[in-house]
């Protein structure tokens, strides 16, 4: 591990994987620093974050995507645009990009420089890691005169590093029970965190969408009932509409999928969007979302940079169809090829928009076996997610695995809970035949290669239940394939 003064030596030659190193050590002996202190560093470096306009993403899922769309859509208007994004799934400056390139090694081992020299030279408080991060954003966006830059938050939004920005928009997405032993343990208590990024009369836009679960009020007087999909959007809407209120914030709720969205998609003409990303119900939801906050943006700040005022919902319009063409994100039922699929679900709320969506590919492809493999971090509310796993009775074959950090949960652990699950809805009956085989394969690359080795171009594969072992199926598949 490098000491603070050979990363200041400038006569000392740093190399990305030193400093990779250093930041990603920093969660383990950097104390979370209050807003006091991290201003305290901004003013130093100049208050870099105050430059360009922004716009600010929280939720519980959907942040990745909706930030890309909005990201996409504000540089198809003409704006040099930054996005700020977490977490990384191959390598750490996936996290800090421009119109849609992540900075070079040499860029960002410059901006490490500038950062921790201005925290050793003015005697301040080692950032924790996610500042650290956010700090050298701001200066490297700043440094290259960007337009705009979205920052999506790491997790919460009230005390997160990037609520130091005053955005033109404010964006929450949807809201779910993830992190609760840092947000609280309810509904009000987690939307509370996520509205914290709102700002005294600035717009938001929020995705309330609903999934309900079907349940009956027989269900609801059970003592382990959770609360329908229903409840807990609105019980998260009512909080973040009371926030905006005291704020005197514009509101808008997003709690449909956008009419033209949908209008854009089923299009069979040469003004449709046409990209298989949006086929998918839960991309529609984030691009119903972004398309809102886009509509604020180019109504409060458009510059004629593209297009006519001649006709501007005409043009606006032209300008998000475009962008929505062009998006893709990895980990959000990506295909590595036509018949391994990798999603990033990897909590309650996410967890039954992709078993939604792999049932629909699975409906359309109608493969002869359905293969799952899965793995979780253990700060996760995984035995719903498992009980999910096999109320879908959606797949053959799955395989428990890990990835490489101290957040993972042992295959055992899960393993136990699909016993007890039995793969099937306490209420149905299902027969030993009807049972999925599972099969624990602790190390992720002996999965890989023995799913892998022995998959016919007739069985689906998905992966699912964390952004962790998505990010190493990337770092390990990619190269075995190019």
């Amino acid at each position: 591990m490098l000491v603070i003064n050979n990363l200041i030596d400038r006569n000392r030659k740093l190399s990305i994987e030193e400093v990779t190193e250093y930041i990603l050590a920093i969660p383990k002996f950097a104390e979370k620093i209050g807003t006091e202190d991290l201003r305290k560093l901004m003013k130093e470096l100049g208050d870099p974050q105050d430059k360009p306009k922004t716009v600010h993403v929280a939720g519980t899922n959907g942040k990745g995507s909706t930030t890309e769309m909005l990201r996409l859509m504000l540089s198809e208007a003409g704006y040099r645009t930054g996005s700020f994004t977490s977490p990384h799934l191959v390598r750490i400056n996936e996290r800090i990009a421009i119109d849609g390139e992540m900075i070079s090694d040499e860029d960002f081992i410059r901006c490490f420089r500038t950062v921790i020299e201005a925290v050793h030279d003015n005697g301040l408080r080692h950032p924790s890691f996610f500042e650290f991060i956010f700090a050298m954003a701001a200066v490297y966006f700043a440094e290259q005169k960007v337009d705009y830059v979205v920052y999506e938050t790491g997790m919460g939004g009230r005390l997160d590093a990037t609520n130091i920005i005053t955005p033109v928009v404010s964006v929450i997405t949807s809201i779910g029970m993830d992190h609760m032993q840092y947000l609280g343990d309810t509904i009000e208590k987690i939307a509370f965190e996520k509205a914290g990024i709102i700002k005294p009369g600035v717009p938001v836009v929020h995705n309330a969408i609903c999934h309900d679960h079907n349940c009956s009020e027989a269900d609801k007087k059970d003592e382990t009932f959770n609360y329908s999909d229903v409840e807990l959007k609105n019980k998260a809407a009512d909080v973040i509409k009371k926030r905006a209120d005291e704020l005197d914030s514009d509101i808008y709720i997003v709690d449909v999928v956008d009419a033209d969205i949908r209008l854009w998609i089923d299009d069979t003409t040469d003004q449709a969007i046409n990209n298989p990303a949006l086929a998918i119900e839960y991309q529609k939801e984030n691009a119903s979302t972004a398309k809102k906050a886009f509509e604020l943006i180019y109504e409060l700040s458009y510059d004629d940079k593209k297009g006519s005022r001649e006709n501007p919902i005409q043009d606006c319009y032209s300008i998000i169809k475009t962008a929505l063409n062009k998006f893709s994100m990895p980990a959000r039922m990506e295909k590595l090829r036509d018949n391994v699929i990798i999603d990033g679900a990897h909590n309650t709320d996410a967890m039954p928009q992709f078993l939604a969506a792999a049932r629909d590919m699975v409906d359309v492809k109608k493969p002869e076996k359905v293969k799952l493999i899965f793995a979780v971090s253990n700060d996760k509310d995984y035995p719903e997610m498992v009980r999910m796993i096999c109320d879908a009775a959606l797949f053959d074959e799955i395989y428990l695995t890990t990835f490489n950090s101290y957040r993972k949960t042992d295959v055992q652990s899960i393993a136990e809970l699909f016993a007890k699950y039995n793969c099937a809805d306490k209420d149905k009956a299902i027969d030993d035949s009807k049972r999925p085989i599972v099969r624990s394969i602790p190390a992720l690359s002996d999965c890989l290669k023995e799913v892998l080795g022995e998959l016919k171009d007739n069985v689906l594969l998905f992966t699912a239940g964390s952004l962790y072992l998505a990010g190493e199926i990337e770092a390990l598949y990619i190269p075995a394939v190019d």
